[in-house]
């Protein structure tokens, strides 16, 4: 089955952060308005620092990653953070 690839991206430092799994792009929000809750976190913080991309695919059968050229954006964590 194939999970996609998401990264959150950084835009001060110009970089991507380390990706994660996740099945569908509401869950990988939803996974954004988790860290939005930690206080002490930069997303927390900074969220119009951060956009949340998705990256490519992941294929648990035959461990094989596919990237998304360019990457997909998803959602400003600052849109996130007013809900």
């Amino acid at each position: 089955m194939d999970k996609n690839l998401y990264s959150i991206y950084d835009k001060k430092s110009g970089t991507y952060m380390q990706p994660f799994v996740e099945l569908t792009d509401g869950t990988a929000t939803r996974q954004c308005m988790d860290l939005l809750k930690n206080l002490n976190t930069p997303f927390n913080k900074f969220p119009e620092d951060f956009t949340l991309m998705r990256i490519g695919s992941w294929d648990e059968l035959k461990g094989e990653p596919t990237a998304e050229i360019p990457p997909e954006f998803i959602v400003e964590l600052e849109n996130l953070k007013q809900e």
